[in-house]
Order: structure tokens, then C-alpha cells, then sequence
């Protein structure tokens, strides 16, 4: 049996995830499947770690976890955190997993709305970051790393083998509720089912089929806590046996891809693109072949109709995209890599372009939450970076007569916990209302023009599309984030965030050349240089990298409110 017949009959075969698990189990017992460095890269293979999941589902059965309590779980990424997760699926029970970044009030929020019969954390430390809250509910506290106060991993695990009672766990079952940290607003809890996590791992393997699926290798950094994540760093990972490596620190982030040597890797958009940029920004800081190559290069793949490149330009660029340009990125990622996947925000169609050109696959997607997030993506024979591809197998897209992008399909959410009204007004007749804008093109593949709720309207009722401003100023290489501003008012201003490599930029001089693209009511008239880098350690960033618009309009309030005067 071929390795797609096989994952095909996997799934077909199973109801959950864990079900997934024990097959590999049955099949490859001692193969190292988990990996998290200390001093080393310490690994775990799938009896191993089965034998763990046993001792932990058999602590949440004695304590009487009944099918469908929730299990709220807070931890950075690591092997103790997969599982508790899948030890939850074999009980019945539902993740509730939360970002370590997140602040206590939101944290504060979810657990008082899910009522979960176990609150797991990573260890002390987060435990009194969130010491104000916790003590107010009775809910039983376990900690993953060694704690003298609460039971702990360590005593969970060293207990002798006993039996569990096998719990029935069904598709239709949840398995998770994943709260959306949005950039506005209380979070919202999204339903998801066994079913719809299936149904998006189905999806996936349809994806990469054409990437020869043997010997894989993952490296995991973004949180697990998120959907996108979940599914493409961990989830998708198990389905085809792969080894998932977790990073230990993200200051180390690129030197352990390099070390790791992963095969495929999930990223956001953010890390391509500062890739891309320090890329550019080499170009004189090198000799003056290197130098005259690349940029001859960036030419060529920015199509620029005002610069000419001829015929033994073209094949000099070509000669030094396969035989040295390719080679130099390949190193980056530790030489093996086969795909990179981007997700989670849009990507600049000249990243996508750039690394296409240099023969190395990155496939930009579309997904949310509320669809298991799996919705579309790119293909390798049929990729193009302007869009985020054609809808994934069994996944229905069209565009309502407003503009907006609905989804159809078996990976959609059940509903928003305890919220009967909002879950109605996404879920319409079969429909999610996804709140982003967009179109379809000739070959059926989705183009997003920009999200619903970020419409500027002016004051002279003017529709202004945000993203796409956004976008045009971040495909400069001097601009490392930017937002625009301008609801109810006469003009458009730009909230700019100069890369830390061109802080001696005229700005005026961007701006310039940006407003030549732009209609007389899309000009931005004004501008704000950001002193403050956006992340989610200062409360700015979301955890998947984007940005807090309302947050950050609130602190250059004075700002703002000096460029329109008294307007």
C-alpha cells in the first residue's frame, strides 16, 4: 500500500485523532516521534508516550471527567502538552487550550465561561500570573512542570499501569473549544468536532500529494493553543507518522530550523518576509556581481514595466537563482526542506513570487477557526501567490452579492459556546459568513480584497479597503508593519513602523510613491512613525501576528488627534 492509500484508509478508519495515534503505535512502536531540546534534542517514541497519555487519562477518569467536560490547557508548546491533549480525546473529555501570552483577563474569561473540570498549566510561574483569578473557582489544578503545592505530571505519570475504561468517542463528539483572541472584544469559544478536524486533515493530504510523502520532519514554533497550528504543526504531523520537533525558545527559532533540518514547515507570513527583506537588504553589502545579481533579480521577479532586463540578464539571473541564490535560502532552513506552507495573514504575492522562482514551494492558504481552519490553498502545479488557492477537497466557497467569502462544508464549527445569537449570525443555512472580502477567479481559486469590519468608510461615505493599503506599504522593505486610519473622517493617515535596517528612510519619499497607485480618496495625506515594534509581549499582536489595530490607534490617540486638528 502507497503512503496516500494508506493515509486515505487511516482516516477513513478512524473517529479521532487518537485513533490515529494508536495505529502509528500498532504499526511503528519504537519510532521517535516527539522531540524537545534541553542541553539535547530529547526524544519520545510512540509507546513511550502512549504509555504516559494511559497514566493521564486514567487520572482524569478517577477524578470522575465525565464525556464532554472541558479541560482548560495553558502551556508553551512542548511533548507534555500533545499529551495531555490526546489523553483528554481518550477520555472524552474537551480541550480548552489558551495562549501563555494571554492576559489574565482573558484567561479569567474563558474559564469562568467553559466551567472546565481541570485547569492544567505549564508550571508555578504561570500559576501566579493568574493567582488573582484562580483561587476564585474550586476547579482542580494540575501542573506540568514539578510543583511541592499541586499534583503534577511527574506523580501523574509514575503510577503503575492500570485499566482504563474505554470511553466511546465519536465523530460527531467535540473535542475542542479553541477561543479566538480577536483583536476586539471578550474571546469567542469555537466549537470543534472529531469531524471536522477529520474532515480538514483529508483536506491537507490532498494538498501535499504531490510532494512524495515518505520520511517526514515538522518543527514546530507558532502556539498550539492556535487552530492553524494545531492542525499543520501537530495534527497533520501524527496523521502521516512524522516526527515533530518542538522549538525550545523562539530567539532560537531560526538556528534550531537550521538545525533540525525539518521537511516541511508551517509558518505566518511574517517570517518569509523578513527573510525576504534581509535578502534585499544585502544587495550593497556584497561585491559587485553578487550585488548587480540581485538586484537584476528583484527586478525580474517584481516584473517592473520601467526597467529593462534583456536576454543574457535573464540568463545570468537564472544561473544565479539555481546555482547559488537557492542554495544560500536552503540553508536557512537546514537544506531538506520540500514545502512551506504560510497562513494565518496575507502574504505579499512578491515573497510567494521570490521563493517559487528559486524552485522552492511556498503554498499560501486561507483558513479560520470556525472552519477547523482549514479552507483553501495553493497547489504546487498550480500556485500563485495573489491568491490563497482553490478550496480544499470537499469544502464548498462562493461570494455573497455584498462580497463577502461563505464557506460550506463538513469542517465547520458546531457554534460559538454559549452564544446562540452570534452563532446564528455566522452559520446561516449551512453558510459561515466568514467576514472577509474577496472573489473567485477563471481556475477557481480565492482572492481576499480585504475583511468586512475593517472597511474604512470616510465622512464623505466613501468604502476603503484597509488591507489593500496595508499591503501596498508593506511591500516596501523599509516598512516592517502598517496600519491605516480614517473611519468618519475626511482623509487617509498611515501608523508606520520602520524596519530596524532603514531608520534613516524618507518617509515622505514611500509615501510619495505610494500614493501614485492609489485613487485621490485611497491617498494617504498624513503619516505617524510608530516608535514601538507591535508584539504580543506588549499587547499590539495577537499571538498569530496580527495587529491590534484599536490598541495601537489608542496609544498615538494624541497623534492622530493632531493630524486631523480640529477636524
Amino acid at each position: 500500500m502507497n503512503k496516500k492509500n494508506e493515509i486515505s484508509s487511516i482516516l477513513n478508519s478512524c473517529n479521532n485523532l487518537f485513533e490515529i495515534f494508536n495505529y502509528h503505535l500498532a504499526k511503528t512502536p519504537h519510532k521517535k516521534v516527539f522531540f524537545k531540546k534541553e542541553k539535547i534534542w530529547d526524544s519520545s517514541n510512540f509507546i513511550e508516550t502512549s504509555k504516559r497519555i494511559k497514566k493521564i487519562s486514567f487520572f482524569l477518569i478517577k477524578n470522575r471527567i465525565k464525556k464532554g467536560d472541558r479541560v482548560f490547557l495553558l502551556s508553551n508548546n512542548r511533548i507534555e502538552w500533545v499529551e495531555f491533549d490526546l489523553a483528554i480525546m481518550m477520555s472524552g473529555g474537551v480541550t480548552v487550550p489558551s495562549f501563555v501570552t494571554n492576559n489574565t483577563t482573558d484567561n479569567e474569561f474563558i474559564i469562568k465561561d467553559c466551567q472546565p473540570k481541570f485547569i492544567v498549566l505549564e508550571d508555578e510561574k504561570v500559576f501566579k500570573k493568574n493567582k488573582r483569578f484562580l483561587n476564585k473557582f474550586k476547579t482542580k489544578i494540575v501542573l506540568i512542570e514539578p510543583s511541592e503545592n499541586f499534583t503534577d505530571y511527574k506523580e501523574i505519570t509514575s503510577h503503575k499501569d492500570k485499566h482504563i475504561k474505554k470511553i466511546t468517542v465519536k465523530k460527531e463528539d467535540i473535542s475542542s473549544i479553541i477561543y479566538t483572541s480577536g483583536t476586539t472584544g471578550n474571546p469567542k469559544g469555537v466549537i470543534l468536532t472529531h469531524k471536522s478536524i477529520m474532515h480538514n486533515l483529508q483536506g491537507a493530504i490532498e494538498l501535499i500529494n504531490d510532494f512524495n510523502l515518505k520520511n517526514e520532519r515538522f518543527f514546530s514554533f507558532l502556539p498550539l493553543s492556535h487552530s492553524y497550528e494545531r492542525m499543520a504543526g501537530l495534527y497533520f504531523p501524527i496523521l502521516i507518522g512524522a516526527e515533530i520537533y518542538f522549538c525550545s525558545t523562539t530567539d532560537k527559532l531560526l538556528s534550531e530550523i537550521k538545525e533540525v533540518k525539518p521537511t516541511i514547515l508551517s509558518a505566518v507570513p511574517r517570517l518569509y518576509e523578513n527573510i525576504f527583506k534581509k535578502i534585499k537588504f544585502q544587495i550593497n553589502k556584497t561585491n559587485f556581481l553578487v550585488s548587480y545579481l540581485l538586484k537584476k533579480t528583484f527586478l525580474l521577479i517584481e516584473n517592473n514595466p520601467k526597467e529593462n532586463i534583456n536576454f543574457f540578464e535573464k540568463f545570468l539571473v537564472t544561473i544565479f537563482l539555481k546555482y547559488i541564490l537557492k542554495k544560500k535560502v536552503l540553508q536557512i532552513f537546514g537544506k531538506k526542506i520540500k514545502v512551506l506552507i504560510s497562513g494565518g495573514a496575507a502574504l505579499n504575492p512578491d515573497v510567494g513570487i521570490f521563493f517559487n522562482k528559486l524552485g522552492i514551494s511556498l503554498l499560501q492558504g486561507y483558513g479560520q477557526t470556525e472552519a477547523s481552519p482549514l479552507i483553501s490553498c495553493n497547489r504546487k502545479k498550480n500556485n500563485d501567490p495573489y491568491t490563497v488557492g482553490q478550496p480544499v477537497k470537499d469544502v464548498k466557497v462562493k461570494i455573497s452579492n455584498n462580497g463577502e467569502i461563505l464557506v460550506s462544508g463538513d469542517n465547520l464549527m458546531q457554534g460559538y459556546w454559549k452564544s446562540k445569537k452570534l452563532t446564528n449570525e455566522t452559520l446561516k443555512c449551512g453558510w459561515l459568513h466568514t467576514g472577509d472580502l474577496g472573489k473567485i477567479d477563471e481556475q477557481g481559486r480565492i482572492i481576499i480584497t480585504g475583511r468586512k469590519k475593517e472597511l474604512i468608510v470616510t465622512s464623505g461615505g466613501e468604502n476603503i479597503s484597509s488591507q489593500k493599503i496595508e499591503n501596498m506599504l508593506l511591500s516596501f522593505d523599509e516598512i516592517s508593519q502598517a496600519i491605516v486610519y480614517g473611519d468618519g473622517k475626511p482623509f487617509i493617515i498611515a501608523l508606520i513602523k520602520l524596519n530596524d535596517d532603514y531608520k534613516k528612510t524618507d518617509v515622505k519619499k514611500l509615501i510619495q510613491a505610494l500614493n501614485y497607485n492609489l485613487n485621490s480618496i485611497e491617498k494617504i495625506r498624513k503619516f505617524i512613525v510608530m516608535d514601538l515594534e507591535p508584539t504580543y509581549e506588549n499587547g499590539l499582536m495577537t499571538q498569530t501576528m496580527k495587529l491590534k489595530k484599536k490598541k495601537i490607534f489608542l496609544r498615538y490617540k494624541k497623534e492622530i488627534g493632531r493630524l486631523y486638528g480640529n477636524l
